[in-house]
């Protein structure tokens, strides 16, 4: 079994989303002492406690709402009568002043194609809060890429079929044949994974004919965040340069930020 801080290294390291909630002070008579903490998992299930009662109870759904928004907070309690706080209908006497910290997980990007601007990619990611799939027909180019979360070797119109893909996931293109390319954005959308980022290398001259076949095989695909070609303006022609020039874009997506993509043309 594992202890609280085991659990709290997972947190830290994306590898799950959770809300810390720690007891950071207290007045007069309640359940929970200073420090005390709880962590509270997006299924509701909880390790650890902040006193038990209504007081945990509260602190649950308050976790369970900042997970929506992504946020951190501060709550006052109040186990008395009402005043200035959040009462919770206890009546210890005390008041108790909780913290809430909430741990996003690495978004989970899927590179199709291991070649050239493949390994670049997973060079250049590997220190970012990704967590990275690396998916290719050719075993022996696999072999080459290193430190990613996991290798894919299949035939790319199939390789996530048997599997479940999170909501929001980023998706690269860059396999060997635009055969492929195409096959794998329509799959991609035909899925109903509901992609937070989708990106191909491709030309611009690609980009119109590669877009009419999509919206041929999945007339009700959302394109907003479909990036063909792919990549910030940046300049550049070399593996890694494409690479910087993707993960640029990326981070805009993933952060909202306003920039000129190289899909949106001269």
């Amino acid at each position: 079994m594992k202890s609280l801080y085991m659990e709290l290294l997972d947190l830290a390291e994306g590898g799950i989303s959770g809300v810390l909630v720690t007891v950071i002070a207290k007045e007069g008579s309640g359940p929970a002492a200073t420090g005390t903490k709880m962590i509270v998992y997006a299924d509701g299930k909880i390790s650890g406690t902040v006193g038990g009662g209504s007081i945990e109870k509260l602190a649950i759904e308050k976790a369970l709402e900042l997970m929506i928004s992504g946020e951190n907070a501060t709550e006052h309690y109040i186990m008395d009568e009402p005043g200035d706080g959040t009462t919770t209908g206890m009546l210890c006497g005390g008041t108790a002043t909780l913290f809430f910290e909430y741990f996003a997980p690495k978004k989970h990007v899927y590179i199709f194609g291991a070649g050239h601007i493949g390994k670049a990619l997973c060079y250049h990611l590997k220190p970012l809060n990704y967590q990275i799939t690396v998916i290719d027909d050719r075993e022996e180019v696999l072999r080459e890429i290193h430190d990613v979360d996991e290798k894919i070797y299949s035939p790319f119109a199939n390789a996530l079929n048997d599997r479940s893909v999170e909501k929001d996931a980023f998706f690269i293109i860059a396999t060997y044949q635009h055969l492929y390319d195409s096959v794998v954005l329509n799959n991609i959308y035909r899925s109903g994974w509901k992609p937070g980022y989708v990106g191909m290398v491709a030309s611009r001259k690609k980009q119109e004919q590669l877009i009419s076949e999509l919206k041929k095989a999945v007339p009700s695909a959302n394109l907003d965040r479909c990036y063909i070609p792919v990549g910030l303006n940046i300049g550049g022609t070399l593996p890694h340069e494409i690479a910087i020039s993707i993960i640029s874009e990326m981070q805009t997506v993933a952060n909202g930020k306003k920039v000129k993509h190289l899909r949106d043309g001269k």
